[in-house]
């Protein structure tokens, strides 16, 4: 708290400070002036009459005294009246310092009276005194407030002279003032990790304290980027030691001192490291973005993405994309199944994630079979598969003795060939046969993978057909003989039986000559080709 005073002698003015606390108005009103000489009890030509002292106020404040009364030839004069004292009457004079006191201090002191003879002639009275104080606010206290001072002269003296003149009155003002406040605010500790991995807890301790001037109220907020988010209120007040706070994110902590001329602040910032997040998703099937695990064909490209917040310095991206910034995409296209791990660290501390993508390999296919079998038999194979999606299965391509090639329609699945290791030792298929063959069958399998990828794999598959018979039997006739050329006598029927054994398909009969024949006895004689 400071203070100073002000003295005024002189009507004049002066500005209530804006700090103001107070002030304390004292006024005296001028002093009277003392009495005529004693000359025959009667004044002299030329001489002046005694005056009373003049009254002193200010404005505005309503603070005021009277001045005193003017001093005669036989009574003093009365003492000015104040709200505090009251100036003495005066009485007979002893000399020029025989003056009539104020009612504070040396101004405003009433003139001395006649003292060269008799004892008729008196002094002036003294000026009275007023006291008050105003506060803060109040008329003649307000911060930065003009005041207008009126000051009482003092009374004229009666008669001729310099000594028994009223001294003028005057104005004192004690001024008080608040001082600035100091406020000091302190946190500890100042940084912390928001989820305490670093050892700490996520809290801080606030502690503060005001020195200089006094202080009527202390606050203390906290603010994010300037704005006001907590006012503590009754719980600082009630914690002058301290409390602990909880902050989410970097907050200021402003202390706020408060005296009615000042308002001084001081603050504190807590930074809070957070923790980093991750979203790490890939694209699925349909687009869509996923952060679970993905499985994809060979050949099939995706997008990997990734979104970090918190405070984090470095993001590294492993297989083969090293550091990123915390927010991009790029495309993916592995060639065998890979695990993508992103991890982001900083003064948030360190956090991961993995996504797999699992690649589908192309399927393998190997068939092996005959490579020739015989009339009416079946063909036996053998199959090996891998990354069997759907499942082997084969079509059928037939070749005749007459040359036509015919593909059987449909094709045909071999059953238990799913799965991403296959392996059927003996799979039989039967081949269907004919008059007229097949002579070669033509196998082509195919394994049908994931995604659209297949492989194929052929068995070509000669057939052995018997056309020769094993024996010819032809009967000896009265015109033929065995392994003589038969001599057929013109216009004669001659009928001959032939057997042919062990052939495959049925045969064509030929000769050179127009003859018939009935095959089995089945009185069905038929034309046939000459050679």
């Amino acid at each position: 708290m400071g203070t100073y005073s002000i003295y005024r002698s002189t009507s004049c003015g002066f500005m209530v400070p804006t700090d103001v606390k107070y002030v304390t108005y004292i006024t005296v009103g001028g002093g009277g002036g003392g009495g005529y000489p004693n000359i025959s009890g009667l004044p002299r030509p030329g001489f002046t009459s005694p005056q009373a002292g003049g009254g002193t106020s200010i404005s505005p404040g309503g603070v005021s005294s009277s001045g005193g009364g003017a001093g005669s030839l036989y009574s003093g004069g009365n003492g000015g009246w104040g709200s505090w004292r009251s100036g003495s009457s005066g009485g007979y004079s002893y000399g020029p310092g025989s003056r009539a006191r104020s009612g504070y201090g040396g101004t405003g002191q009433g003139g001395a009276g006649q003292w060269r003879s008799g004892s008729q002639s008196y002094g002036g009275g003294g000026g009275g005194a007023s006291c008050c104080r105003r506060y803060r606010g109040a008329s003649g206290a307000c911060a930065g407030q003009y005041i207008s001072v009126s000051i009482g002269g003092g009374g004229t003296q009666g008669g001729r002279g310099n000594c028994r003149y009223g001294i003028q009155g005057a104005m004192y003002a004690c001024v008080c003032t608040y001082e600035k406040p100091i406020p000091s605010i302190t946190a500890s500790p100042l940084a912390f990790r928001l989820d305490g991995g670093d050892g700490n807890e996520s809290r801080s301790k606030l502690t503060w304290s005001t020195s200089g001037g006094e202080s009527d109220s202390e606050i203390v907020e906290a603010l994010i980027n300037g704005t006001v988010v907590y006012n503590y209120g009754q719980q600082a007040r009630n914690n002058s030691t301290g409390f602990y706070v909880t902050p989410q994110e970097t907050t200021e902590f402003r202390l706020t001192t408060t005296n009615p001329a000042y308002e001084e602040t001081d603050s504190v910032i807590v930074t809070v490291y957070i923790p980093p997040n991750i979203t790490f998703t890939v694209t699925d099937d349909e687009e869509e973005e996923t952060s679970e695990d993905i499985t994809i064909v060979l050949g099939e490209q995706r997008t990997l993405k990734w979104q970090i917040t918190g405070d984090v310095d470095t993001v590294l991206i492993t297989p083969g994309i090293g550091s990123s910034n915390n927010n991009s995409s790029t495309f993916i296209q592995p060639s065998t199944t890979t695990t993508y791990s992103i991890t982001a660290s900083g003064l948030g501390g360190v956090a991961s994630k993995e996504i797999k993508v699992t690649v589908l390999q192309p399927p393998t296919l190997s068939v092996s079979g005959p490579i020739d079998i015989d009339y009416e038999d079946d063909i036996i194979v053998s199959i090996s598969a891998t990354n069997s999606d759907g499942g082997v299965s084969y079509v059928s391509e037939y070749t005749y003795t007459s040359g036509q090639v015919v593909q059987i329609p449909g094709a045909i699945d071999v059953p238990n060939t799913i799965g991403d290791s296959i392996e059927v030792l003996t799979y039989t298929i039967p081949v269907t046969y004919n008059d007229y063959g097949p002579t070669n069958v033509k196998l082509t399998f195919t394994v049908d993978g994931y995604g659209f990828l297949d492989t194929s794999d052929i068995v070509d598959v000669a057939v052995y057909i018997d056309q020769r018979p094993d024996e010819i039997t032809i009967p000896e006739v009265e015109d033929a003989l065995i392994n003589e050329t038969p001599i057929i006598s013109p216009g004669e029927d001659t009928t001959i039986t032939l057997t042919i054994t062990d052939i495959d398909i049925p045969v064509e009969i030929k000769a050179d000559s127009p003859i018939q024949v009935e095959i089995d006895d089945d009185d069905n004689w038929r034309n046939i080709r000459r050679i």
